[in-house]
């Protein structure tokens, strides 16, 4: 039997079944406070009101009983192209979000997933967006605590959203991603504009200086 996948229908979870369980993460682990990912508030602090919102959608895509790193990385490309062929039902676009879960990934072949999101990340940036993976043995830290892997799920999933204010974050450290990030959002750095979080205007700032940017 092929063990990197679930290979039959008694262990593929239900659509009904995986979407459930990922509601579930988002309500008791997404949604709430956690003491490890040194801040207060919810592990994202968006979840909830794109739910409020009705603007979180959760879609599920069976890998097939013998995936590989082509097939999950257009898995992915595919979830980008779909983000934007939703009929959202909120109408603030900064809500909005599309989860896809790979139900039938099994945990010892998640580096698959791993593997396919550092391939699209970058074309995902250069649209505007943001692609995060989720999977139980995931290593992703947190950004405030690198000691604590944040992005666990019980399924292995993505997340695709529009690019935010925050995602100085995770975009700093890449040329090409911040030059991304400043193009959409520099504006919100420039003087006499409302304060920003401390820690976003330090990276800003920070990588302007490494990458050149001359402000």
């Amino acid at each position: 039997m092929n063990r990197t996948a679930h290979s039959s229908s008694e262990v593929l979870p239900s659509y009904d079944i995986a979407v459930a369980v990922v509601q579930d993460w988002l309500t008791d682990y997404i949604s709430r406070p956690n003491n490890s990912i040194g801040r207060t508030g919810p592990v994202c602090p968006f979840v909830s009101p794109s739910r409020r919102a009705g603007s979180l959608e959760i879609v599920v895509r069976p890998v097939g009983p013998d995936p590989d790193l082509a097939h999950v990385t257009d898995l992915l490309w595919a979830g980008l192209d779909e983000f934007h062929h939703v009929e959202w039902k909120g109408s603030n676009p900064a809500l909005r979000s599309l989860i896809v879960v790979l139900p039938d990934l099994d945990e010892a072949a998640c580096q698959l997933l791993d593997d396919a999101h550092h391939a699209v990340k970058p074309i995902a940036v250069r649209r505007g967006m943001m692609l995060g993976q989720f999977h139980p043995r995931c290593a992703e830290p947190a950004t405030r605590n690198a000691d604590f892997p944040v992005s666990r799920s019980p399924v292995p999933l993505v997340a695709i959203r529009s690019m935010a204010l925050h995602d100085v974050l995770f975009l700093h450290q890449q040329q090409g991603w911040f030059a991304e990030y400043r193009r959409l959002f520099g504006s919100h750095y420039e003087r006499g504009k409302k304060a920003i979080e401390p820690l976003f205007a330090e990276l800003f700032h920070k990588a302007c200086a490494e990458y050149g940017v001359v402000r």
